[in-house]
């Protein structure tokens, strides 16, 4: 895995140009996709990803995502049972 600008402990530095050059010589396509960007971004699916499906203030919809310890899930409406929640939304990359 390779990161954008300065790189990580892990991760070497990797420029700019070295991401272009990459993208020209490899395509712009994870290894093993039959997908091209632009298949992805011409899509029906991707087109309705753009589109608004909650607005402000609206309650957000129910979901169930897998912990992280591993041990279950988590259900947002049982927790929303005990009191106030808050979803933060982010990227940790």
């Amino acid at each position: 895995m390779r990161v954008v600008g300065r790189g990580s402990p892990v991760d070497p530095r990797w420029s700019v140009a070295g991401q272009v050059l990459t993208v020209v010589r490899k395509g712009n396509a994870a290894p093993g996709s039959p997908l091209t960007l632009a298949d992805v971004m011409s899509s029906p699916d991707y087109r309705d990803l753009m589109k608004a499906k909650v607005a402000t203030g609206d309650p957000a919809p129910d979901f169930t995502l897998p912990r992280i310890d591993g041990g279950g899930s988590v259900h947002l409406g049982s927790l929303v049972e005990s009191g106030p929640v808050a979803l933060v939304f982010g990227s940790y990359t």
